[in-house]
């Protein structure tokens, strides 16, 4: 393990590195993985890739994190925080799983709640949320079991392929944490 930022199970954490630049043009290159991190029209090359990796060190309201698998090394996806907002204590989070696994799900999960923890314990925030594609089913059903409700729905909030797609907000607050 290599600077393991949380350590759960089957992953781990940690920040990005150099070396995973490679990794980020690869999934970025496809269309996609573009529309889902909502970089329609702009594909991670080299440097942008590179530019991406130094302002995320430098960013006092982003935190993104490197997801690797602890058997292999692997970098799986990435986990991160946007938007921290200390005066409302709340925190935007924002995931991606790059390399498909065939335990993707469970490594996507670990990941999710290794961050919950960091957000509520350490951070000592009082909300998370995320915006998630009314059709990834099995993600909301998976934010669901980690305690993430429904909180609105974004109605054709997103033109995917020339169709409009819906976008649900979902979020947990610390008191749903405790409960």
């Amino acid at each position: 393990m290599r600077n393991p930022f949380r350590i759960g199970t089957a992953i781990y954490l940690r920040p990005l590195e150099p070396e995973d630049v490679p990794g980020l043009t690869d999934w970025t290159s496809q269309p996609a993985v573009r529309t889902a991190l909502d970089l329609f029209y702009r594909p991670l090359d080299q440097s942008a890739a590179e530019l991406f990796l130094e302002r995320t060190k430098n960013d006092a309201h982003d935190i993104v994190l490197g997801i690797v698998a602890r058997e292999t090394g692997t970098l799986c996806g990435f986990i991160g925080l946007n938007r921290i907002d200390q005066e409302n204590s709340q925190v935007q989070l924002g995931f991606f799983l790059g390399a498909q696994k065939a335990d993707g799900e469970r490594c996507l999960s670990e990941a999710v709640g290794l961050m919950k923890r960091y957000v509520f314990e350490d951070m000592n925030m009082n909300r998370l949320w995320l915006y998630v594609d009314a059709t990834a089913t099995r993600t909301i059903n998976m934010l669901e079991r980690q305690g993430f409700g429904r909180e609105a729905i974004l109605r054709q909030d997103r033109c995917r392929n020339g169709r409009y797609a819906d976008t649900v907000v979902m979020g947990q607050v610390r008191r749903d944490v405790r409960a």
